[in-house]
């Protein structure tokens, strides 16, 4: 699973000639990349931590650390962020929660928020493994109904068949596509 995870991600990024990390930070919107490898797919959701959590800043909170874990146990699930048409099987998820969360422990440690900048931007990322056994037909990204200040998905994808790009919205959050 770690080559095929390896080879999707350098798919997405040479393939689609772009680095998610370059693109530009917009409240309001995401991205959503995906990937296909024969029966194996990827989906990788970038989402401004504002339109994710309800805030950018480090959690200092209880109420902020209450918003970091409820969110991380919910992305785990794969039907709170896309519904895939085709009968597909989630072999991992993996999200940057649990890691940013740990981060900043460790910085509060350290006193070390001299260095960051007051209004970082910064982006929640969910990543979901599937094997699916059947052609994948279409998708509808239900992560809006988890997000209601995210407005819009940039979704690029790279595919059995080719590669491509569209917008999916609040109020069309399909994509349609015949591997």
């Amino acid at each position: 699973m770690k080559t095929f995870k390896k080879g999707l991600s350098v798919a997405l990024l040479l393939g689609l000639g772009f680095s998610a990390h370059a693109q530009k930070h917009v409240h309001g919107e995401g991205e959503l990349l995906i990937a296909q490898e024969g029966s194996l797919l990827q989906m990788q959701f970038i989402i401004p931590a504002a339109d994710a959590l309800g805030f950018e800043h480090q959690a200092a909170s209880s109420s902020d650390k209450n918003a970091i874990n409820v969110l991380a146990q919910q992305l785990k699930n794969s039907s709170h962020a896309i519904d895939i048409k085709g009968q597909c099987i989630l072999q991992s998820t993996e999200n940057s929660l649990a890691h940013s969360h740990s981060e900043h422990d460790e910085h509060d440690e350290h006193d070390e928020h001299d260095e960051h900048d007051e209004h970082d931007h910064h982006n929640v990322e969910a990543t979901y493994n599937f094997n699916c056994k059947t052609p994948v037909i279409g998708f509808s990204v239900t992560l809006f109904n988890l997000m209601p200040s995210l407005n819009a998905l940039n979704v690029q994808w790279i595919s059995n068949t080719g590669q491509g790009s569209t917008e999916v919205t609040r109020s069309n959050p399909l994509i349609s596509w015949q591997s």
